[in-house]
Formats: structure tokens, C-alpha cells, sequence
């Protein structure tokens, strides 16, 4: 019988794509409340890819999802299609005027935000020699520093940092990560390719349309979910393609399309919604330990980084292969935050510098993802786009300050991530609900930045439950505990 996926962000598309791959028999039916997708973090996040920045209870998710995203790039050019390539992570430390300490660009990823589990160590792991390769700069004689030298990418300064990021006066940009242990995508594009591939698959997408209670037979037993669909026209309406088992039934003024989809499981994964539709959909409040984080972000173009940065291959083949860079910063003279700065791909190969880190907690998560852009206040996007351009824009002179604006906007947004309360994502079947085909409901959600990042092992292990198999990576630390929530009574 069917699995309906409640949310169609990188999540539920992830979820979709591994059900699908191991039984392509099996129908996916996928629901989104919006007119259309990635209006909310799937769409509007940096894309950046870790493999060793968390603890030991996410280590083994996020390393098997690292894996994934390498090899899925590697079977289906995901350069060309949703601009993957490596990454190399800086810290940009300064020293603070107040105590005369060290303050480092990644300490603001061990507070504040679900980044709370980022171990320190992180950096050492990812620059070992045993993942980074050989340092073409500080080992070898003179002669091969100097062949070094004159073979690095134009686009870097000698430290190998990217010149298209600005350095402050008194900063430093430590390198703290290599290629082996970070990456880069376009979000939006990875997600596109996903929809694609589910689609290709026969997985029915409806959008418009939210769960509004489970479906249950005469005895009792859930046997489906009821969903309520807008459409512009009848037509529309016609063509939802949810595979309904009753009539439509249309309300003239309003077109709304009332309908039962039967089936096995029950996916949800709404990302900051996820709190509203299990509590739709049980019909009891559960504080299942998710909070929305509104922040903000900008990508921009500029015209130091025209084209991709070339960085030798870290398997040791002398190839050359284009190189992303991000810089983590700490709060400054310039900015009260702690930005982040990474440059990336479209799969068409343009260059783009995506700026966040500035979140402002009193937005209220809107009824739908695309209301959010009606929220943004112009202040706050104002001093992001300042920050902009003193990391990336363009240096006047020696000592003179500020930088000059010269870089192309691309596009101003407003997300909301699913932050969970222990900084690690849900990933869990809810207790003491089954469906009368044996399956029963699922969460998946709770992510916080990290989402396109775990994307791809969550709904790979998730497809593994949903068979019945053990997953690859154990979930007991992803579990929906009573003691995170109020404790769901049967409702058999």
C-alpha cells in the first residue's frame, strides 16, 4: 500500500528517492501545503556539507550522509546538475579589543543554534594527513614550494584562502577543514534533481494540500489520511493526481477539494511544521522538542569570482578539480553576529557567494513557507547585505574601509529551520500508532542547519525501517522519547 510523505523539502524528497530506489514498486504520494516547493530552508540554505563536525551520537549519521552525497554526486554528475564539488572551510580569527583574547570564526557553531553538538576536534580530524592528502605548500624542498606557488589558481592568495573573501584588518583565516571532510551543492538544484528522479519513479506529488486527520474504518483502525486540497479551478482539481478513493467533493467559493488517501505509512516531515501537522493529524498536542529559527540570508555574485577555483585533487591523481571555499566568522567591528560566507556553484558552473548567520527569533512561523518573505524587515536584511559586502566586496586601497558594493544580488531571503531541543535531528516511529495494513506514523524533522547535510541519510535509513530492515545507522539517539514530549496515549 501507499507511504504518504507529509512535506516535500530535501527531506521528504530524500525519503522518497531511497523508498523508491529499493522498491520501485512501492507508491509514494508525496503533500505539500504550498502552491509550489523549496519556499522555506530546502530552498534557501547555504548547501553546505559536513562530515565530522558533530558529536558521537550524529557522527555515523552524518558520515554515512557525507558518503551518499560523494557518491550520488559521483554516479549522477552532480556538478552538472545541482553543483556539487568540494569544499575547504576557514575560520577567521581576530583578536578581541575588549579581553585581548582569540575569538575564532566556528566557536559561534557550539552555541545557540541545535550546532550545539560541533565538537572543537572537528578541525583536526578534517585536516589529518591521512584525509587531506599530501600539503603541496609546507612539505618538499624550496624548489617544490616554489612549483606550488606558481601552480595555484589565480583566485588565491598565497595562504591558499580565496580572494574573493575580504580579510579584516588584524584577522587571520585559519584553514580549518579540507575537501575530505567538507562539501558543497546548490540546495534548491539538489532538490530539483530529487523531484525529478521521484517523479521519473511514478511518485505522485500533490501540492496545495494538507493533512487535516488520519482515516480510520468501521472498526476503528487508521486505514488512511484526509486531506483538504485548494485549487484555483476545476481543472486543477482534476488533475491533482493524489489518487483519492472517493469523489471530489468542491466548495464553489473557496475550491477546496476534500479527499481520503489510503494508505500503509505516514512520513512527516514539515520541516517547522512538523508540531502543526501531527497535532492535525492525531489530533493531540505533543511537544515533540522542534522550535522554529527564522534567519536570514543573501547570495550574491561578484566580480572577483567569475569562475570556478581550481584546487589539486586530494586523492593524489595531480588532477585539478573545482574547489569551493566558506569562511566562518565571529562577531566583529562590523557586524554584531557571526557570519558565514560560502561560495558556491550553480550547476551551470556561475559562481555565487551565499551570506547568513543573522537569525532573529521573534519572526512567527506563518501558516505557509511562502509567507515568510512578507516577514522580512528591511533593517535586518539591510546589515546582512552590509555584511556582504565587507566580506566579499571590493577593497578600496590599503587601509581604506569600507569596501566598495560592486556585487549583483541574486536573491534576499527568509527561512525557518526545525531546530530540535538536544541539537540532533527526530528521526523516530511514533509509539502507540499503527495502521491497519501494520504500518504506522513516522517523524522525520528537527535538523536545525543541518539539514541538507543529513538529507540524504535520513531518508536513506528511513526507507531501511520502512522495509523492515535494521538501518545502517542505529536511530535509538533520534528517537521520539515520552520524555521529550507528552506521552501519546493509544488510539486504537
Amino acid at each position: 500500500m501507499s507511504l504518504v510523505i507529509v512535506g516535500g523539502g530535501i527531506i521528504g524528497l530524500a525519503i522518497a528517492y531511497f523508498v523508491t530506489s529499493s522498491d520501485p514498486s512501492r507508491k509514494v504520494i508525496i503533500l505539500d501545503s504550498e502552491q509550489s516547493l523549496f519556499l522555506s530552508a530546502s530552498g534557501f540554505s547555504g548547501g553546505f556539507i559536513v562530515r565530522d563536525w558533530f558529536g558521537a551520537a550524529v557522527l555515523p549519521l552524518a558520515e554515512l550522509s557525507f558518503r551518499l552525497h560523494r557518491d550520488l554526486a559521483d554516479a549522477h554528475d552532480g556538478r552538472r546538475q545541482w553543483g556539487y564539488t568540494p569544499s575547504i572551510g576557514y575560520s577567521l580569527v581576530t583578536q578581541d579589543q575588549g579581553s585581548g583574547q582569540q575569538v575564532r570564526g566556528e566557536d559561534w557553531l557550539l552555541t545557540g543554534t541545535s550546532r550545539a553538538e560541533v565538537a572543537r576536534k572537528y578541525a583536526g580530524a578534517s585536516l589529518s594527513p591521512t584525509n587531506s592528502g599530501p600539503d603541496l605548500e609546507s612539505t618538499g624542498s624550496e624548489s617544490d614550494s616554489n612549483n606550488a606557488c606558481r601552480d595555484r589558481d589565480a583566485n588565491l592568495r598565497p595562504d591558499g584562502s580565496p580572494l574573493w573573501a575580504n580579510i579584516p584588518a588584524g584577522g587571520v583565516l585559519e584553514k580549518i577543514s579540507s575537501p575530505a571532510g567538507c562539501a558543497q551543492v546548490e540546495p534548491r538544484e539538489l532538490c530539483e534533481w530529487l523531484l525529478q528522479r521521484c517523479r521519473d519513479r511514478g511518485v505522485q506529488l500533490s501540492l496545495s494540500t494538507k493533512p487535516v486527520g488520519f482515516v480510520r474504518n468501521a472498526a476503528g483502525k487508521v486505514v488512511g489520511v484526509q486531506v483538504q486540497r485548494r485549487a484555483a479551478n476545476e481543472s486543477d482539481i482534476a488533475g491533482a493526481g493524489v489518487g483519492v478513493d472517493v469523489g471530489v467533493q468542491t466548495q464553489t467559493q473557496t475550491q477546496m477539494q476534500n479527499a481520503r488517501i489510503l494508505c500503509k505509512d505516514v512520513v512527516i516531515a514539515a520541516g517547522c511544521w512538523t508540531p502543526r501537522v501531527f497535532e492535525t493529524l492525531t489530533g493531540k498536542k505533543m511537544q515533540i522538542g522542534i522550535r522554529p529559527l527564522p534567519g536570514y540570508s543573501i547570495t550574491v555574485r561578484s566580480p572577483r569570482y567569475r569562475r570556478p577555483i581550481l584546487e589539486h585533487d586530494e586523492t593524489g591523481t595531480g588532477r585539478k578539480v573545482e574547489t569551493s571555499h566558506s569562511i566562518f566568522c565571529p562577531p566583529g567591528r562590523d557586524w554584531d553576529y557571526s557570519p558565514e560566507a560560502m561560495a558556491r556553484q550553480t550547476k551551470d558552473g556561475i559562481p555565487e557567494v551565499y551570506v547568513a548567520g543573522l537569525n532573529n527569533e521573534s519572526h512567527r512561523l506563518p501558516e505557509l513557507a511562502g509567507q515568510s518573505k512578507r516577514l522580512m524587515e528591511k533593517p535586518l536584511m539591510d546589515h546582512l547585505k552590509r555584511t556582504a559586502v565587507n566580506l566579499a566586496g571590493k577593497i578600496q586601497g590599503q587601509g581604506q574601509s569600507p569596501p566598495i558594493d560592486d556585487l549583483h544580488v541574486v536573491r534576499e531571503a527568509l527561512c525557518f529551520r526545525p531546530v530540535s531541543d538536544s541539537g540532533k535531528p527526530i528521526i523516530s516511529r511514533v509509539d502507540n500508532i499503527a495502521t491497519a495494513a501494520g504500518g504506522g506514523l513516522y517523524v522525520a524533522s528537527g535538523h536545525g542547519p543541518w539539514g541538507i547535510t543529513l538529507s540524504l541519510a535520513t531518508g536513506f535509513v528511513l526507507a531501511e525501517v520502512l522495509q523492515g530492515k535494521t538501518p545502517t545507522v542505529a536511530l535509538d539517539e533520534f528517537t521520539l522519547r515520552p520524555q521529550r514530549s507528552e506521552y501519546l496515549q493509544s488510539m486504537l
